[in-house]
């Protein structure tokens, strides 16, 4: 089944909080890290918390409890943010149709959540209306280099790649295309979650949020951290050279 999220809503958290999905802490969380502003006095949402975990990074960039506000499609995961985080607002909603008045949040924050959208302008446009003016919008995709890709044999040996043969009018991923991508074993060796989700350019996403009237301030390309290299080395290089996932903040 694509797409579990409820059952799985409480074995991503155990994986998160015991540190095994690297992915999530030595690449992607830093890389948003990194483009966090100051949060003090914003009226904050979380388009697509999951089960709510980076609240806590929210709060050491000044956010207070009070001004947080958690969306995800997924009742299990918006239960276990509740139980986990109390005093924080979380509520079972789309990404596509947020149901706040406008003009309301002074920063959205969302993690590797817009890509399940298959309409991403959909939610783009969703943000900029609840944004108050000057607000800011923070959030990861998956890159095109990592989910564009195709699965190859060559000399006995699997390979990712993206390219062409010289030779002929083969071609191997589909950068430019914006494509639904199917994600085998995304949580871990023991439990196979399958996700489906849509991927597209930067250049995609750019004139998607310019259309829709932001501002781009900031764009990044992961690379994973330092860190990384003394628990799992291989998937440290692969990690710093090759971008997992990209990161925009806009300003309305």
């Amino acid at each position: 089944m694509f797409n579990d999220y409820d059952n799985y809503a409480a074995y991503r958290q155990e994986k998160i909080n015991d540190g095994t999905m690297l992915a999530h802490q030595y690449v992607e969380k830093p890389m948003m890290e990194n483009m966090l502003p100051d949060l003090s006095n914003k009226k904050i949402l979380m388009l697509g918390c999951g089960t709510g975990d980076e609240c806590k990074m929210l709060i050491e960039h000044g956010a207070t409890k009070e001004n947080i506000v958690g969306l995800d499609i997924s009742e299990t995961s918006i239960q276990i943010a509740k139980e986990t985080y109390s005093d924080i607002e979380f509520v079972v909603d789309d990404i596509n149709n947020l149901p706040f008045l406008g003009n309301y949040f002074d920063f959205v924050y969302s993690s590797l959540s817009v890509h399940y959208s298959k309409t991403p302008q959909k939610v783009y446009s969703e943000v900029y209306r609840v944004l108050k003016k000057e607000g800011e919008f923070l959030f990861s995709v998956g890159h095109p280099i990592r989910f564009a890709t195709v699965n190859k044999m060559i000399n006995d040996e699997e390979y990712r790649i993206i390219g062409c043969n010289k030779n002929t009018n083969e071609i191997y991923g589909n950068y430019n295309s914006f494509k639904k991508h199917v994600e085998t074993n995304f949580t871990g060796i023991d439990k196979k979650e399958i996700l489906s989700f849509y991927i597209g350019s930067p250049s995609y996403h750019f004139k998607l949020l310019r259309q829709t009237g932001f501002e781009i301030i900031d764009f990044t390309e992961s690379s994973a951290i330092e860190d990384l290299k003394e628990i799992n080395e291989n998937y440290y290089i692969r990690n710093s050279e090759l971008p997992q996932f990209m990161a925009y903040l806009t300003k309305k």
